[in-house]
């Protein structure tokens, strides 16, 4: 059976990425068809109030990539200054006495956690089961075999609001496509990464979009944990025109330009908006070791001496991110703004190419338990 191309979507606040790719019949990983980077027409603080505008953007975003294929699913990554990440220290009793942990265990888990940290209006983008403990071990990821009585584990949940996603499915849905699933942005930008990045075993990415700024900390690949700042480019740029009295057209060059520029006001303004990211930075890197590396990605991440400020901020060695699959693009803007779909197809067609659609049942069956407790509870 021929395998059916792919369809990847991020979906940002000031543009659609679209990356297509062919999954390999007999092996991991596909072959990239075409991407493409489309702006939206026009900005806005609430874009996902606008479907229609980000259902056209989509359409466009297709048809830029130039692929003539019959397609009708997607896969979205999604980033957005409402997403809230939050950890859960959870239980689960197993016997009197010590049993093996099985897999519905560790599901178990995972919805007490959700059970916990997620509200009514809330739906899970990201449950990532950092550590358990148990009978005579701490801290096992994967515990599943040993033995135990009561299961203690370390949640990680990132979540969105339930009006944001049915606002995106609807925007995907009326571009003609059905959405397989919906996920975080940040480990599909490490993904796109991994050649870079799989010798380091802890790294924080920090991807800076237009109106949100995504820091996570990965250990190993794993999320660990995330900072979501409500701050982005185009929040710079906002901010020059208005303090120079400029237009925004104006004042988005003046930002690209960063610490370069040769207006002292601008400079002074690019440094103070900087400086919302330090607190973040260093809550991150209080967690444990010191990461190995840092990687900066998004088109945010251009703006001139960006990277050798969070180098000196964080004090760890610091890089502008892309996905090998495009350094043959001559447009670095391009080469960064979409590293996230295409890091979402790397994840989508590890192993035999289904082991990410597969999951998305564990996520509905999460969903709906906690749901049906939360309902019955209020």
């Amino acid at each position: 059976m021929i395998p059916q191309p792919l369809i990847a979507l991020d979906i940002g606040s000031t543009k659609v990425a679209c990356a297509i790719g062919l999954p390999h019949e007999h092996a991991p990983g596909f072959e990239l068809l075409g991407t493409s980077l489309v702006p939206y027409p026009a900005l806005s603080e609430v874009w996902l109030g606008d479907p229609l505008q980000v259902s056209r953007t989509i359409e466009q975003a297709l048809e830029a990539t130039a692929v003539q294929a019959e397609m009708d699913r997607a896969l979205v990554t999604v980033s957005h200054p409402a997403l809230a990440s939050e950890r859960a220290r959870v239980a689960v009793t197993l016997g009197d006495e010590p049993v093996p942990v099985r897999a519905q265990d560790l599901e178990r888990l995972n919805a007490s956690a959700l059970h916990q940290v997620l509200g009514v209006d809330r739906d899970p983008l990201v449950v990532e089961r950092l550590g358990c403990d148990g009978n005579g071990f701490a801290g096992v990821r994967d515990p599943r075999g040993l033995s135990a009585t009561r299961l203690l584990g370390t949640v990680h949940v990132i979540t969105m609001p339930i009006a944001a996603r049915r606002t995106l499915i609807q925007a995907v849905e009326s571009a003609g496509l059905e959405v397989s699933r919906i996920t975080y942005a940040l480990p599909s930008v490490l993904a796109s990464l991994a050649e870079e990045t799989l010798r380091h075993q802890r790294a924080v990415v920090i991807d800076v979009g237009g109106l949100s700024t995504d820091l996570g900390l990965f250990v190993e690949g794993v999320l660990h944990d995330a900072q979501i700042l409500p701050w982005g480019g185009m929040k710079l740029a906002s901010a020059i025109a208005s303090e120079l009295k400029v237009t925004m057209e104006q004042g988005l060059t003046f930002s690209l330009e960063g610490t370069a520029c040769r207006k002292p006001a601008v400079r002074a303004l690019v440094e103070r908006h900087w400086g919302l990211l330090q607190p973040a930075i260093e809550r991150l890197l209080q967690e444990g070791p010191r990461p190995d590396v840092v990687l900066v990605t998004g088109r945010g991440a251009l703006l001139d001496g960006f990277a050798e400020w969070v180098e000196r901020s964080a004090g760890i060695p610091t890089s502008v991110g892309r996905s090998a699959r495009m350094t043959q693009t001559g447009d670095l803007a391009r080469q960064v703004g979409v590293s996230a779909a295409i890091g979402l197809l790397e994840l989508a067609t590890r192993g035999d190419g289904r082991a990410m659609l597969r999951s998305a049942h564990l996520f509905n069956r999460l969903i709906d338990r906690t749901r049906t407790i939360l309902t019955e509870y209020f």
